[in-house]
């Protein structure tokens, strides 16, 4: 009995370590795939203003390219930027965004950080 208890433990291991590992390999740069985002106000994103809303926001390689993508739930708005990972010391405790004001006087996305991944995401202009 006690062989059959020890044998489960190590098979519970060994799955842990291999689904830990498959993660891992599905997000070598330590970021999610897909995040979701709100903007209070209309906000310039890689040129383009995108109204006020809900965003699910991927991410996609293009070589050595980082590809943001933000689409707006229930609309049609769309944005990609290219971004540059900044790795963070340890995983973050919270999502932030930072934004600058254009000559328009426009709020435009620079720099966010989701809570879980291990990089900020600083946007190209």
């Amino acid at each position: 009995m006690y062989t059959r208890k020890r044998m489960f433990v190590v098979l519970i291991g060994l799955v842990l370590v291999l689904l830990g590992s498959m993660a891992a390999k599905d997000n070598p740069m330590g970021i999610a795939t897909k995040q979701t985002l709100t903007f209070t106000q209309p906000t310039v994103v890689a040129g383009s203003l995108l109204p006020a809303g809900d965003y699910n926001v991927t991410h996609e390689m293009q070589g050595q390219t980082h590809i943001m993508i933000f689409k707006q739930k229930g609309g049609t708005a769309e944005a990609k930027a290219k971004c540059t990972l900044t790795p963070l010391a340890t995983k973050a405790t919270r999502s932030e965004q930072r934004f600058t004001e254009n000559a328009k006087n426009q709020r435009v996305l620079v720099q966010m950080t989701f809570s879980g991944d291990q990089a900020t995401h600083v946007l190209e202009p």
